[in-house]
């Protein structure tokens, strides 16, 4: 076991792994303990994504809007009630996967305080546009809503959030010098 420690990947790795563990823990406490039974950060977030969801629409001639729902804001076009924003879509987990593995890999903390808001940022838009494509799908072909909502656009969400982690990994994070040969 000591010989692992030694060597420096390999320590690298641990205190990673270490790292995202405590992490993961300190955010499963504060989300089931406080955040989700307020409810408040939750709802602003749904408010958010379909607000966000609603004016692009409208911004590409779909008429978009929002109405309440049950612990949901509903994305609309026309008026007609398309998709729903909750708690398991409003991206809230996607940012704390995104900065948690960005605040547990090694880099200069001044870059990881501009580059996580701007991933924060990146990942809603992407999360807007996702629920856009869900209300134009479920407007024109909503056989297909199920499909795309479960797979494709839960495959498209996580290949951007993969794309922010490897721009991070090979431009922004600590690079250790190679001995020479």
């Amino acid at each position: 076991m000591t010989s692992f420690l030694k060597d420096p990947r390999q320590r690298s790795i641990a205190l990673f792994i270490l790292k995202a563990v405590l992490l993961y823990v300190v955010w499963f406490v504060s989300y089931d303990f406080f955040i989700a039974p307020s409810g408040k950060a939750d709802a602003w977030l749904n408010e958010r994504v379909a607000t966000d969801t609603g004016t692009l629409l409208s911004i590409t001639g779909f008429d978009g809007g929002t109405t309440p729902g049950i612990q949901q804001t509903i994305v609309t076009i026309k008026g007609k009630e398309m998709v729903g924003v909750g708690n398991p879509c409003n991206g809230f987990e996607l940012f704390v996967l995104f900065t948690g593995f960005i605040l547990c890999f090694p880099g200069q903390w001044k870059n990881k305080a501009w580059f996580i808001p701007a991933g924060i940022l990146f990942i809603h838009f992407i999360n807007v546009l996702r629920a856009m494509s869900l209300a134009l799908i479920q407007y024109k072909a909503p056989e297909y809503l199920d499909f795309n909502h479960h797979y494709t656009f839960t495959v498209v969400v996580y290949a951007f959030i993969f794309l922010l982690w490897m721009i991070w990994v090979n431009k922004f994070s600590v690079q250790t010098p190679t001995s020479s040969k």
